[in-house]
């Protein structure tokens, strides 16, 4: 990769971070990227510079532990702000300090080479690899789950293992299997209620491309079982009797939290590891820690871009540990690839990635604040709330789509298909006064399609219709 212009790419990648928090503002009714807790995590050297996933489990001491998937422990070359393509190691964590908040310590295996430095491994040269789940704190143990897979074949996944270390000198005790069927993803988040001494699992199980949001339960005393998971009618022992907990589906990483005693559930638009898509944030909301999680709200769109174009988002997890001045924090990823759909092209950094060189801020968390008045509130009726939904998405060309429109106030003017070309194909008929699902082929050809809803108060939402 050319690195002459990486000066100027990171200026302008920066630029539209501070356009994108211009627009927001900083009241106490708009959402606001977090530039002051993003920087905490702009590391150059001496441990973790780099990495995804970023779930937060606060200790009781105040400590942080940070926990994130394949990450860079090498340093950057500060002089054009970059990292080799390739990362080091599977997973790491990072303790952050309780009084300074800039102040980090990485925790790796620092007496192995390779990504044998790993921070969680079943032993030295297995050829499976752990990336982490949520975690939680009982006692004098920590509780951290983490999700086993080949590390040859990234399809191949193993299910769910918990990792014990002792409280508070983090040492690890050991690394346990939990939940072995491997079409259910649990310990995306976890809610420990110490009263009932139950642990709520949630997690999701991938009903063709869709994510389905699942929970079981557990005594607090015996995260390794037995478990149980919620039905429709109550709790069962058997993981398939499990029903979902929202008609929406989540993405393949999602948060759930407790606040004045209601439950929300932050998620995204789902990128399916395309650049361009996973940009809008969600949050919903419940009475019940079973749900059903109800009423979307769209918390915020990802703007920013690298050489103009889109990255992919993804990641998008909920810290309320952080709520400060009734302001939700949220973290979420970026990235790019090469990616083969022309109509969504990346930027792409590393296109040899034996090579080129990335920049370190396309591969680092970024934070934004959410005013908690946002995900309580009743529903007004504007461009942020308006929010219909199309399922299946992907789609197989010319199969059965259904899109979800609220109309019960009688607000849209029409709907429109627009090809990739932009090209108008015929407007959508549909009822006036009512909330609706439409039921609709997709387009015979594959490509990217938009589907224009037209507002009588001179809003328009443009929903994105891969077709493969």
């Amino acid at each position: 990769m050319d690195t002459s212009n990486t000066s100027l790419q990171k200026i302008i990648l920066f630029l539209s971070l501070f356009l994108a928090v211009s627009l927001a503002g900083h009241g106490q009714d708009t959402t606001y990227f977090d530039t002051a807790f993003t920087e905490h995590f702009r590391r150059n050297a001496g441990g973790w510079t780099a990495g995804d996933a970023t779930l937060s489990v606060p200790l009781p001491d105040h400590r942080v532990l940070w926990l994130f998937g394949d990450s860079y422990i090498v340093d950057v070359d500060t002089s054009n702000n970059t990292l080799p393509c390739l990362f080091q190691v599977r997973n790491c964590m990072m303790v952050q300090d309780s009084v300074d908040r800039n102040h980090f310590k990485t925790i790796i295996d620092s007496n192995q080479t390779g990504v044998n430095r790993s921070t969680f491994k079943l032993r030295l040269n297995d050829t499976t690899l752990f990336w982490p789940g949520h975690g939680y704190v009982w006692k004098d143990t920590i509780y951290l789950f983490q999700e086993r897979y080949s590390n040859s074949n990234m399809g191949l996944y193993y299910g769910e293992y918990i990792a014990k270390l002792h409280y508070p000198d983090l040492h690890l005790i050991g690394i346990y299997p939990v939940q072995m069927n491997t079409q259910y993803f649990f310990g995306r988040a976890v809610i420990a209620d110490t009263i009932s001494q139950t642990l709520y699992i949630y997690g999701n199980r991938l009903n063709w491309i869709v994510w389905e949001p699942v929970v079981a339960r557990c005594s607090l005393n015996h995260v390794q079982g037995p478990w149980e998971f919620y039905t429709a009618n109550g709790w069962s022992p058997f993981i398939g009797a499990s029903q979902k907990i929202s008609g929406d589906p989540v993405s393949p990483g999602f948060s759930v939290f407790i606040s004045d005693n209601k439950y929300y559930l932050v998620t995204q638009e789902n990128g399916y590891l395309t650049c361009g898509l996973g940009r809008e944030i969600y949050s919903y909301e419940s009475d019940e820690p079973t749900g059903p999680f109800i009423n979307r709200k769209l918390l915020y769109t990802e703007e920013s871009k690298f050489n103009n174009r889109y990255l992919l988002t993804y990641n998008a997890q909920a810290h309320p540990y952080f709520i400060d001045n009734d302001e939700l924090l949220i973290g979420y990823n970026v990235n790019d690839k090469v990616d083969t759909l022309s109509t969504v092209p990346c930027p792409s950094e590393c296109v040899n990635i034996w090579t080129d060189r990335l920049d370190a801020d396309s591969y680092r968390p970024k934070f934004i604040r959410v005013p908690m008045g946002i995900l309580t509130q009743t529903q007004k009726m504007t461009r942020e709330s308006f929010e219909p939904f199309i399922y299946p998405n992907p789609a197989r060309a010319s199969e059965h789509l259904t899109v979800r429109i609220h109309n019960k106030a009688n607000i849209i003017n029409k709907l429109n298909m627009l090809d990739p070309e932009g090209e108008d194909l015929g407007e959508i008929s549909i009822q006036p006064d009512h909330d609706q699902d439409l039921i609709m082929s997709a387009p015979a050809i594959p490509g990217v399609y938009l589907l224009r809803i037209s507002l009588k108060n001179n809003f328009t939402k443009v929903l994105k219709l891969i077709v493969i």
